[in-house]
Parts: C-alpha cells; structure tokens; sequence
C-alpha cells in the first residue's frame, strides 16, 4: 500500500529529514507557514481593518449629542410656545424661521444618524465574513526573528497563501492584516511553523 506523503511538515520535521538545524533551515529561505483562526483583512482594506470605523463613530456621536441639544430646544419653544413653559434667562424665544430651521436641522441629524447607523453595522456584518481559520505565509522579518531567538511576537501581518489555499475575499500573496485571533497568542514560535511538501520537493530536487 503506498505511503501518502503529507501536505506539510513542521520545521522540526524538516530539520531532521534534512538532518539541520532549524536556524539552517530557515536561513534557506524556504517559505514557512503558520495556523490562525481569527479575522484577515487584505493590508489595503482600511474600512474593514481596526478602528477604520473611527471617523464614523466620531460623527455619529457628535450628531446623536448635537440632535438631543436641538430635540430639547424644540421641546421648550414648542412648551413656551403654548403657554406651557417660561423660558430660562439664557434662551431667547426662537421666531417661527427659527423653528422651521431648528426642525429641518433635526431631520438632517436624525437622517445622517440612520445613514451612519447602517453603514456601521454593515461593516460589522462585514468583517465576520474575513474569517479564517487555516495557515498564513509568515513575513520574512517574521522569520527572521524566530532564526535568532527562537520566536517573535505574534505578528499583525502576514501573507495570503497563494491558491487553492487561498481566501475568496483577497488574493495570493497579498498582505494581510491579522486580528482577534482565537485562542490569543502573545507569540510566535519555530514550534509553530510548516512548510508546503511541495516546496520541499522543489528544494530537494534543486539540490
């Protein structure tokens, strides 16, 4: 019965079956591989990425504190209007153009916060669909660090394997941003890394 080779082999694998030391190997600059599972964002996606709602949220909290500020002043003129109400020493009786532009700024706000609203919850609904769970091509510099001290903090970008691992939403070998990764992990280590067979043959049969 014949032997199904594997996909992958650990560094350490490989490190033995070429009989080297994992630095040595790595220093070959085979591309090396490593598991996540967590959100992926092509590097360019700043809309998708980590606070690139920011301008957004800023703004509809300005315009959610600005429209209760003119709600109230409406409430009062519309009270004071009707005998309901004396208005304090620093508000003035708003002429009925002043309302109509106080109302028309209110339907503005309250138009925008429902604009905004959506568009942030959409983006919500959005980034849950850059879930992955598989492996990312560790950055250079990524390796690097490991070649020196045997791990690097757990980096923030990576590659996207080219295809058919690759995901829908970005394309192979673009950078990719890496976030909320489950279960968090503070590091990155030799332990953690796999390299394609395929690359292993190409490098054997080079040699």
């Amino acid at each position: 019965m014949p032997i199904i080779e594997p996909i992958t082999l650990t560094l350490a694998e490989l490190a033995s079956r070429w009989n080297q030391p994992t630095r040595q190997v790595l220093d070959q600059g085979l591309p090396m591989y490593f598991y996540f599972d967590g959100l992926v964002f092509d590097f360019s996606d700043k809309w998708h990425r980590a606070h690139g709602d920011a301008e957004e949220v800023q703004d509809l909290e300005a315009h959610q504190t600005r429209l209760a500020t003119v709600d109230l002043d409406l409430q009062r003129q519309s009270l004071h209007k009707r005998g309901l109400l004396k208005l304090t020493q620093w508000e003035d009786a708003l002429s009925d153009d002043d309302l109509h532009h106080l109302q028309a700024e209110s339907d503005r706000l309250n138009s925008e916060i429902t604009r905004l609203s959506a568009r942030l919850k959409e983006r919500t609904e959005e980034r849950q669909r850059h879930v992955r769970n598989g492996l990312l091509r560790a950055a250079p510099r990524t390796l690097r660090d490991i070649a020196q001290h045997g791990q690097t903090k757990f980096p923030q970008f990576a590659f996207m394997p080219a295809s058919p691992a690759g995901n829908e939403h970005i394309a192979g070998g673009a950078v990719v941003a890496l976030e909320d990764g489950f279960p968090a992990k503070a590091l990155l280590t030799a332990d953690d890394l796999v390299v394609a067979m395929l690359d292993v043959r190409a490098a054997e049969a080079a040699n």
